[in-house]
């Protein structure tokens, strides 16, 4: 990059994080990695020049603030890039401060919470035309009659927001499933969370796909779009295998409807599930930082740590429309593991997988087409040991 650049990120132990950290190092950018703990997943690249530890966001989020921003100080970094929602959350508000000694390149603080906020979301798509499940919104908690009226079983039920804050201190959610209306009514009693506006939705069955974008104040830079082929748990969940697609035309007009109206700044994922009945793209959330698949698109072309590192510099570009490969597959094998597992120990009903799932003998199958063309693994890298002998150890002491 000509002069050297410092970038500092967050969540060492995120696979995004090794992702950011591999797509700049191997730019000469000269990457810090941020986490919890002194040894990180991305801590343990040969990019990464340097590792630093930090409180927990969710316990002390002021005393991780106040880390990052001495960090920054002391050595002078040129870009934070914070890489969870919690660090997004907690960092997000302090983005003026930050900006006056370094490049923040993340959206405002209310565009964030617009688009995070999945209750706000699919009713702000549902006034853009942007097709969602069918949905039954909550904005109280009081579900009692509201239950009687669903007779579509089973439904997914979202907090509105995936984080909730207590005092000073974050709490994650979680989205569940009900059988029945007895089981949605225990739900709602025993889940406090869920006392804050939430979502009752029909389960679609169809496939994942996703859209990840660069924007710089709501101007698209760069957009590529994925499918998943599996996930952790088989239900749903993270990808563990995926698959760069050609750009869908619906779900780019979608994408651009909610992120131009907030001006969006940064990088975001927009994940749809498409009707297997209809073949309709439905809006499932917008996630404001980078995404856990986002090798997947480094590996097809599109380093987008590099072109959002350039445009928090001031040297922002337009990336061609499908300006990468398409049919390139991205592999998280320990993820893939632990997904196989869950799927010979479990019943269909345990892991609420849809009908026409494969079956134990075919994912096993699946699972052991190690070779296939175009496919790369996420963490394990002949050029770069460290974070996959770093994952195995720690997947082993959780074992």
């Amino acid at each position: 990059m000509g002069i050297l650049v410092k970038v500092l990120i967050t969540d060492g132990n995120e696979r995004a994080a090794l992702a950011v950290t591999r797509a700049l190092g191997s730019e000469q950018v000269e990457v810090i990695v941020g986490a919890e703990s002194q040894r990180s997943l991305a801590g343990s690249s040969r990019y990464c020049r340097q590792s630093i530890s930090y409180p927990s966001p969710y316990q002390e989020p002021e005393r991780f603030i106040a880390t990052l921003m001495e960090a920054v100080r002391t050595h002078r970094v040129d870009v934070v890039i914070p890489l969870s929602d919690i660090a997004m959350h907690v960092l997000g508000p302090e983005k003026a401060q930050f900006e006056r000694y370094t490049h923040f390149p993340a959206p405002s603080p209310q565009a964030f919470q617009e688009i995070s906020d999945k209750y706000r979301l699919m009713q702000q798509a549902l006034r853009e035309g942007v097709a969602i499940p069918d949905t039954t919104f909550v904005p109280d908690g009081r579900v009692e009659g509201i239950a009687e009226g669903i007779v579509d079983f089973p439904v997914v039920v979202k907090p509105g927001c995936s984080l909730v804050r207590s005092g000073n201190q974050w709490t994650k959610t979680s989205v569940c499933y009900a059988e029945s209306p007895d089981e949605l009514l225990r739900l709602y009693r025993e889940r406090p969370y869920l006392r804050q506006p939430s979502l009752i939705q029909r389960r679609v069955i169809g496939e994942g796909q996703g859209l990840f974008v660069l924007m710089q104040e709501g101007t698209p830079l760069g957009m590529f779009a994925h499918r998943r082929v599996r996930e952790r748990p088989p239900s749903g969940g993270v990808s563990v295998l995926r698959e760069s697609i050609a750009l869908p035309k619906s779900m780019v007009d979608a994408t651009l409807k909610l992120l131009q109206g907030v001006k969006w700044h940064g990088v975001a994922m927009v994940e749809f599930k498409v009707d297997a009945a209809t073949q309709r793209p439905l809006l499932m959330e917008i996630n404001g930082r980078f995404w856990g698949s986002l090798q997947l698109a480094i590996d097809a072309g599109l380093n987008f740590p590099l072109h959002l590192l350039n445009m928090a510099m001031g040297r922002g570009e337009t990336i061609p429309e499908n300006g990468y490969r398409v049919g390139v597959k991205s592999r998280w094998l320990l993820g893939d593991l632990d997904q196989l597992v869950m799927r010979i120990r479990n019943g269909d009903r345990a892991l609420n997988l849809p009908p026409g799932a494969p079956s134990r003998f075919q994912a096993l199958m699946s699972f052991c087409r190690f070779f296939e063309r175009d496919t790369f693994y996420e963490v394990e890298r002949i050029d770069d040991l460290g974070p996959s002998r770093f994952e195995v150890m720690r997947y082993l002491k959780l074992v």
